[in-house]
């Protein structure tokens, strides 16, 4: 990986430093989601916008698939140190460089894009304190649809969902079940279709999404969407490439994120609708939560907040700050 980095700013700079070579500011933007996860095609969208907006003078290129060899987890550090100067990244998995950026995960906090918009508005100034620690700043979120459970049959109360063995997706995931009464699985999810199959597992947690291209209504026949939680990703820019744009770039690219983040989430929404629709068209039974799993999932939820506030006392004023807001 070391190699391939340094090969690729080598090029970068013989480019630039070619004779009659045209003055452009040429970014790399590093996602790991699939070229048509619709993160991705909103990233592209963007870094299109950029470059009609500032004439070509700002060049974004999109690498999905975690291409330049930059994993899921390592998106904040990679910005902050210039490896790459954008990258689109799912805060949670960025917490082990800056544990606030965790909080999200947490059940009952964030439910449906209403709450999330919310909670950004809340948390956007400790987030934005986090990012420009690490030379970074934020142009957009996006968040993922809400994670749910897929099961062989049907989960709507306390009482159903004791004892079930659903593959967790997170360590979050694993003790929230767990606390619901279920018998939350770690499973590779390559392994998951098999250990159904031979009854090992009776479901898995995860979104519409990974559900639904997942194919995961061959071995599973009901879905409840669950809405424990909701996730943003973050599309950062690194502070140094940042500040050496024009003030009119500058100008330029921030009118393009905030004018389009609303059409992203707008995404978001259309996704989940269309892979909840995707999962029923297999013959998918999808169902909702009564008020015992609702009561259940609130009472544990608040047990994890208060948890986590051990061990990351900055979330804490925000967060209530926040439940105050909504109403929790």
């Amino acid at each position: 990986m070391t190699f391939t980095r340094t090969a690729l700013w080598a090029g970068a700079a013989l480019v630039a430093g070619a004779p009659g070579a045209w003055a452009q500011t040429q970014w790399d933007l590093s996602t790991a989601w699939g070229a048509n996860n619709f993160h991705v095609e909103s990233a592209m969208d963007f870094a299109d916008a950029v470059r009609e907006a500032t004439e070509g003078s700002v060049d974004i290129t999109v690498h999905p698939s975690g291409e330049l060899g930059i994993g899921a987890t390592e998106k904040l550090s990679s910005v902050e140190t210039g490896i790459v100067q954008m990258a689109d990244m799912l805060l949670f998995l960025q917490a082990g460089e800056a544990p606030f950026l965790g909080v999200d995960t947490l059940p009952y906090l964030i439910q449906g894009q209403e709450e999330m918009a919310t909670w950004l508005e809340v948390a956007g100034p400790t987030y934005d304190e986090i990012f420009a620690a690490h030379n970074q700043k934020v142009l957009y979120y996006v968040p993922w649809p809400s994670p749910g459970i897929y099961t062989k049959e049907a989960v709507v109360s306390a009482e159903d969902i004791a004892g079930q063995r659903i593959r967790a997706f997170n360590a979050t995931s694993f003790e929230f079940l767990e606390r619901l009464g279920a018998a939350p699985v770690e499973l590779p999810f390559g392994e998951l279709s098999a250990a159904v199959a031979a009854g090992t597992v009776d479901g898995a947690a995860t979104s519409t999404s990974t559900g639904a291209n997942s194919k995961l209504y061959q071995f599973t026949s009901h879905f409840n969407p669950l809405n424990w939680s909701m996730s943003p990703d973050a599309v950062t820019v690194n502070l140094d490439a940042w500040n050496a744009l024009t003030d009119a770039e500058r100008t330029a690219i921030e009118t393009l994120a905030e004018d389009m983040e609303a059409g992203f989430w707008e995404r978001s929404a259309a996704e989940d609708a269309a892979k909840t629709e995707v999962l029923v068209e297999n013959g998918m039974t999808v169902s909702a939560a009564d008020d015992s799993l609702t009561a259940k999932m609130a009472e544990a939820g608040k047990e994890m907040w208060t948890d986590f506030f051990s061990s990351v006392p900055q979330a804490k004023p925000v967060v209530e700050a926040y439940a105050a807001e909504v109403g929790k």
